[in-house]
């Protein structure tokens, strides 16, 4: 009870009173994390944060992730997540936090985005790529449709400004540095209808997948159709969790 009422109260003083909210972090220190205290970044650490949307505690796949997780330290290697989507990095935070031995890879396509999540994320081992991520390597535009700093959309662009990364290039390259793919979120407003139109082999090489599908956001556009195509080729658990796919290997 103690608990919830303090992430309460630390969301209300770190958000609405303040543009600096203090994360508690699993080791009971305080992380200070900033944001503009727009409403998309208030919402941001609202779910990260406060509801806990990425949180494994409730599910019964957790220990079997905490295994992997573990099976992979122990083996003197680093396991690997991918945030595609890192926005002003909460996410990044949160799972640094939860799987404090890992190496992750945030991505994020917005410049102002990436100038605060390069702050928040200071002295974790974090890589930051400011980009979109796809199928394959490509230039996209990036589109604001008026949802805040956290809806931008990307459109393939040859004269675009904004690099697109191939996904399997940036796992084959951590790879050969010796880290072991782990976890991948995704959460890239539409664009997982290129990521899952091709080259889609690494989605076995990930115990968890967590993904947000965006056909509520884009009606009529099917932007959810080759993620299904290419779930369904595989022995996984499909459950949802808020706004989230939650995809668990079945090894």
């Amino acid at each position: 009870m103690f608990v919830k009422a303090f992430k309460k109260f630390s969301y209300v003083a770190g958000t609405l009173l303040s543009k600096r909210y203090l994360f508690r972090t699993s080791e009971g220190k305080f992380r200070r994390f900033l944001h503009r205290g727009t409403k998309a970044d208030c919402g941001v650490v609202r779910q990260i944060f406060l509801k806990e949307e990425y949180s494994l505690r409730k599910s019964r796949r957790q220990n079997d992730m905490m295994d992997a997780y573990r099976t992979i330290v122990k083996l003197g290697k680093t396991p690997l997540i991918i945030d595609a989507g890192a926005n002003i990095g909460a996410s990044v935070v949160w799972f640094a936090d939860t799987y404090p031995n890992s190496h992750i890879v945030a991505i994020e396509p917005d410049s102002d985005n990436v100038r605060l999540l390069r702050h928040n994320v200071t002295g974790l081992d974090v890589d930051i790529r400011e980009a979109a991520l796809g199928a394959e390597d490509g230039l996209v535009s990036l589109i604001d449709p008026g949802n805040g700093e956290w809806g931008y959309q990307t459109a393939i662009d040859p004269a675009g400004t904004c690099p697109r990364l191939s996904l399997t290039r940036l796992i084959d390259e951590k790879i050969k540095l010796n880290y072991v793919p782990f976890l991948i979120k995704i959460d890239i407003e539409g664009g997982e209808e290129n990521l899952f139109e091709t080259n889609t082999d690494w989605v076995e090489l990930f115990p968890l997948l967590i993904i947000e599908l965006h056909d509520w956001l884009l009606p009529g556009k099917n932007t959810s159709l080759n993620f299904i195509r290419r779930i369904g080729q595989s022995k996984r658990d499909f459950v949802y969790n808020s706004e989230n796919v939650f995809s668990f290997r079945n090894d």
